[in-house]
Parts: C-alpha cells; structure tokens; sequence
C-alpha cells in the first residue's frame, strides 16, 4: 500500500473472499506488522513505527488494529471504528508512505488470533517478508498465543524492550524455533491508560497524541 504524503485515505481493506489488498511496492517487500488496541494511538506507537521502518529497513509498515485482543478480558473503551479512525488520523499526520493502517481484524469483529491474519496476509503477499513487532513482555508470554510455532514460521519478531522492564527473551519451550531480534527505540512515556486517564481528569493530552488524533478526539467526546 503505498500513499502519497498527507492524502486522506481510507484504511485498507482485505477481501477475505478475494484475497486482495492493494499492491506492495515491490513483491520481496519487507512488511512490519504492529498489532494493537490502540485505544488510544499515541506518539509512543509512532515512535516504535519510526524505529522499525529505520532499524529494519522496512518498506512497509501497517497498524493492525484488533476488535478484541484475545489475552485481554476488558473491552477496549472505545469503538473498532473510532480507534481505527483515530489510527488513519495519526498516519495521515505522519504523512510518511511507508505508513498505512489494515482494517480486517476490526471489519471481521470479535476475537481475531495473529496467526490467523498472518496467514491471510501471507495469501495476499505471497513473496513478502513479514516482521512481527511488539513489546518483551508480550514477547515473553508468546506460547500463550493460538499456535505460536506456526506463527514463528511466517513472521520474524522484533520485539521492544520497556525501559524498566527485563530484557527481551523468548519463552523457553519457544527459543530454540523462532526468529527474532532486539528492536532499539527511543523511550517514550506515552500508555495509552494514562491517557485515557488524563482524559477523565481534563488534563491536557498534547505531549501525548498526535495533534488529529487529540483534535478527533475532543471532536467525538471519547474517552470521557
């Protein structure tokens, strides 16, 4: 999917019974995956976005927004709809075309398993190179994921240490299977609790969000 810079486009859409998504730039493209709530996007998703797309050499790397996450019992506060609005905003700003947001665990609705979006990327993308990215301590409880060998057999992991937290490693049952390295970003204060939080108590959000995504979000009275 490739944009041109500051064009409002809708999030790209996956024909499940067709197969299709838009053309990558080249058919070998190296294609991040950054899976999420995103309730709210904020600057620290982009950051992460920013050191993938430089550390891997990324062409491109799509935002997958997820209806429910399946390791969490809290329905996300906002709508599938409103955050994947919200994500569109926050790539829109970014204005970079290697950038774009992928709607088909949130069209689709409910419970959606990474393996299982992979595999319908894979079908699309076939000659692709998949990197999955997230944080060491989803890292550290991948074998609690729907069949994670499976998984490590599409995608390499790039997995991003918290500051504070313990290194990144795989889980041990898993280590000697997969493929991953260490992803080197800026630390950045921005969680999206917080943000939800600072929201109810009318602080101001700016060193936090995306200026559209803060903008839209006082415009729809979310998080309130």
């Amino acid at each position: 999917m490739v944009k041109s810079a500051g064009a409002a486009l809708p999030a790209a859409r996956l024909d499940a019974a067709a197969g299709s998504l838009p053309p990558l730039s080249r058919p070998a493209a190296r294609v991040g995956l950054l899976g999420g709530t995103f309730d709210p996007v904020h600057l620290g998703h982009l950051a992460v976005a920013r050191a993938a797309l430089d550390q891997l050499k990324l062409d491109h790397l799509f935002f997958i927004p997820a209806a429910q996450a399946p390791l969490r019992r809290e329905m996300p506060a906002a709508s599938a709809a409103d955050r994947l609005d919200l994500l569109q905003r926050a790539v829109n700003e970014a204005a970079d075309p290697r950038l774009g947001v992928l709607d088909l665990e949130t069209r689709a609705g409910g419970v959606n398993y990474t393996v299982d979006t992979v595999r319908k990327l894979r079908a699309a993308w076939p000659h692709a190179e998949f990197f999955w990215l997230f944080g060491a301590d989803q890292f550290a409880q991948l074998d609690r994921w729907r069949e994670p060998a499976e998984l490590a057999r599409l995608v390499e992991f790039a997995v991003l240490d918290r500051p504070g937290s313990p290194p990144a490693a795989p889980p041990s049952a898993l280590a000697a299977s997969i493929r991953w390295q260490r992803l080197v970003g800026p630390p950045h204060p921005a969680r999206a609790a917080d943000i939800r939080r600072r929201r109810q108590t009318g602080e101001l959000l700016d060193l936090w969000l995306p200026r559209a995504v803060a903008a839209a979000i006082e415009e729809k009275q979310l998080y309130r």
